[in-house]
């Protein structure tokens, strides 16, 4: 069986950030743009590098997310067990 591709995935962050960026406009929450201007501020960032950042973090996480749903319906749901054994070898 060939492996699942993930076309995403395959893209190397420095090649997205290669790539110019584009101006887009957004409506978010008075409350969440004051508290995450601040948190960017403090930061020393600005916030369209974490606005970016964050995108790119969901992404990686939903591709992630994949990856384990399509594992789960060909193998069966990872069980605790496995969970522990994996988590004991990423100690070392």
């Amino acid at each position: 069986m060939r492996p699942k591709r993930y076309p995403l995935a395959q893209e190397s962050r420095a090649k997205t950030r290669a790539t110019r960026a584009k101006k887009i406009s957004i409506t978010v929450d008075p409350l969440v743009l004051r508290e995450v201007r601040e948190v960017v501020h403090k930061e020393g960032k600005n916030l369209s590098a974490h606005i970016n950042d964050t995108l790119a973090r969901d992404l990686r996480r939903r591709r992630m997310q994949q990856i384990v749903d399509d594992y789960e319906r060909e193998h069966g749901m990872i069980e605790e067990h496995e969970l522990r054994r994996v988590r004991e070898q990423w100690k070392d």
